[in-house]
């Protein structure tokens, strides 16, 4: 959301108070409120009414959902925030917690983190995003990474034994497995690459820029886009896009599809394609496969919703086991029979779960350490800087620009409108 937009609607909010929902707390003495998305849609939501009940059972206490779609939770969170009525549990993620701590939103949780063991159940790595100057504000509950997934069948055909591993394999393996028919006319793409006017394909440039051992910027948040390892990231997408074996132009969705029925031998995504390759493909679903992704370092992803508690709550202990009750055994067991993404509870899922889906391997190996897609430092200007990026890629894969000087274009715009 654009930066004068939130000022638009902080300042909304602050005129019209009186209207908003209630206020932070409930009247009774130890009910609280909860923000949360689409809390009576199917999966998901499932798993939210059960925390609640759970909760409820355990302590006493009453909650009282504030549900909202996900189209309208981030504008709800900054009305509510603004003008003093926001719940005291707050749904939140990496790209807002900077905002919301500025306005003095969100509570301090290490020290109740680490005395109550809660810190201990959770992954590795899991607390790292939500984490602002050695202080832990939020509860990972969901994440997700980009890990490789391939149609099995196709690589057999083509004498290969296992994915490919490297970025160099990628390409390799994706030229052997591009089909043409007598006119040329390609009849299955090697691999799927988000290519088109839209932000995933900021991240599929991301991913390459990790292959060759860089990011979008260096530990202090400075922007890094004409660094080698960037620019080897975009002579990488280059040579798939010019080589034919990558649908070119084509929706992330769409593409989605076209992997999904076969039109595509592999591609980079998350999880949740499997239940729609099953719905879509189920006669040839035992062909698809999973395994991480061809490169060292992590994938990107990361945490994409966690639990906070407000600041200015009035049931702080009660906010507090709330956060607890999500994080115990008995609820993170759970979450996988509600949702695809991955919970961050340690050993969170059982071994029938696993075994009835061991494609989720990868990703339950790759959830604690994944790479945040945001900069870190500018997640609240990511609608800023994504299109820039974009641009770039475009110039180089449709124009021919050199990477090196489409990036070097970027670098200076990124410095010249998000520069902290």
């Amino acid at each position: 959301m654009p930066g004068k937009l939130r000022k638009m609607l902080y300042a909304s909010a602050l005129a019209v108070t009186a209207f908003a929902v209630g206020g932070t707390g409930a009247s009774a003495k130890d009910d609280i409120s909860f923000l949360v998305v689409d809390y009576d849609a199917p999966g998901m939501g499932d798993w939210w009414q059960l925390l609640v009940s759970t909760y409820e059972e355990k302590t006493g206490n009453k909650v009282v959902p504030r549900n909202t779609p996900a189209s309208e939770y981030y504008e709800q969170l900054l009305i509510q925030a603004a003008s003093g009525t926001g719940a005291d549990i707050l749904t939140v993620n990496p790209n807002n917690i900077g905002e919301l701590l500025a306005a003095g939103q969100l509570m301090p949780l290490t020290d109740f983190l680490e005395n109550s063991g809660v810190k201990d159940q959770i992954v590795d790595g899991g607390f790292d995003a939500l984490t602002v100057d050695g202080e832990i504000y939020a509860l990972p509950i969901t994440g997700r990474t980009l890990e490789l997934i391939y149609n099995a069948c196709y690589l057999k055909e083509a004498g290969f034994d296992r994915p490919p591993q490297t970025p160099q394999e990628f390409l390799d393996y994706a030229k052997k497995l591009t089909v043409k028919d007598d006119s040329g006319r390609v009849t299955r793409y090697g691999a799927n690459m988000v290519n088109a006017n839209e932000d995933p394909t900021y991240e599929m440039l991301l991913m390459w820029s990790i292959a060759n051992g860089g990011s979008f910027a260096d530990a202090d948040g400075n922007f890094t886009l004409d660094s080698e390892p960037v620019i080897a990231g975009l002579k990488q997408m280059k040579a798939l896009y010019d080589a034919g074996v990558v649908p070119k132009g084509m929706t992330e969705t769409d593409q989605r599809s076209l992997f999904a029925t076969g039109g595509t031998a592999m591609t980079i995504d998350g999880q949740w394609q499997f239940p729609f390759i099953e719905k879509n493909n189920s006669d040839n679903f035992d062909c698809y496969k999973s395994a991480l992704h061809p490169w060292d370092g992590p994938g990107t992803g990361g945490v994409n919703m966690a639990l906070a508690v407000n600041a200015a709550t009035k049931n702080p202990d009660a906010a507090k086991a709330f956060i607890q009750t999500a994080a115990s055994a008995e609820m993170q067991s759970t979450f996988s029979d509600h949702s695809p993404y991955i919970p961050y509870g340690v050993n969170a899922l059982t071994d029938a779960q696993k075994e009835a889906r061991p494609y989720l391997e990868p990703w339950i190996k790759s959830s604690g350490n994944a790479h945040p897609v945001a900069i870190p430092g500018h997640a609240d200007q990511f609608n800023e800087i994504w299109p820039i990026v974009v641009d770039a890629v475009l110039l180089t894969l449709r124009d021919d620009r050199p990477a090196e000087e489409s990036l070097a274009e970027a670098q200076a715009k990124l410095e010249d409108c998000c520069a902290k």
